[in-house]
């Protein structure tokens, strides 16, 4: 099994691939700026290959910024504290920016490890896994959008759900989002929220995972305050935040 210092190292191994720096660039102090280049075995998503991103991890930013927008990220925004880069009034200032080239500021996902396995986590339901394939079958079914993504660049890989009798009350999915990180998701049917449903199946699929040697994540939005309670309750600790920007 991991230690939890093994999983922020995997971790950052696979975010220096997607921002284009050092993995001993996560020790500095300051905040570094990157070149907006592609690398092989990145995390491939609807933002890639955007205008910008930043990451705030561990107290710094590291910045992947267009070339047109690098010299005013250099003098309005590499010195800021990272802490509170994406305060509002920061993000409306790099907002306002990437407007004048035709971009704005998309999402502000928040995100997720785990904690290693200490105890082994038990099915609080009726369960039932489903294993690549056999997830096809919920490809329409809209009950599981967040559970499941049913897109090629980030294949869904194993789901789990909870039943009662022979409805399903909830469902988590996992895609492979790099070789070694598998994202998870969740999807309460609202008769059944509020009863640790989601908590259980996001804990059971995250052991799963770790045993099978990879490494679970979990994102959210950052007012999605239940879903970051799932998270912390399912054996979660936040790590880092993102901001992408899309074209306008």
């Amino acid at each position: 099994m991991y230690t939890k210092s093994e999983i922020l190292s995997i971790a950052k191994t696979q975010l220096a691939l997607d921002y284009n720096c050092q993995i001993s660039d996560f020790k500095k102090e300051e905040n570094i700026i990157t070149e907006n280049k592609l690398l092989e075995g990145r995390r491939i998503n609807e933002s890639d290959g955007c205008f910008l991103k930043i990451i705030t991890i561990g107290g710094k930013a590291i910045i992947c910024a267009d070339e047109k927008i690098r010299p005013w990220i250099e003098e309005k925004i590499l010195k800021k504290n990272a802490l509170w880069l994406f305060d509002y009034g920061n993000l409306r200032m790099i907002d306002n920016k990437l407007r004048e080239f035709g971009h704005e500021i998309d999402e502000m996902p928040h995100f997720y490890l785990p904690n290693p396995v200490t105890c082994e986590i038990k099915p609080m339901t009726t369960i039932k896994w489903f294993e690549k394939e056999e997830i096809l079958q919920f490809k329409d079914d809209s009950r599981f959008e967040q559970a499941f993504v049913f897109d090629e660049n980030y294949p869904d890989v194993l789901g789990v759900a909870a039943y009662d009798g022979d409805n399903i009350m909830g469902m988590a999915g996992s895609s492979e989002d790099s070789k070694t990180l598998y994202q998870i998701g969740i999807d309460v049917l609202p008769e059944y929220r509020g009863k640790g449903i989601g908590t259980n199946l996001v804990a059971l699929l995250k052991q799963e995972l770790l045993k099978r040697g990879k490494i679970p994540f979990y994102g959210t939005s950052v007012s999605n305050i239940n879903s970051k309670n799932v998270a912390i309750n399912a054996g979660f600790f936040p790590v880092w935040a993102e901001v992408y920007s899309k074209k306008l």
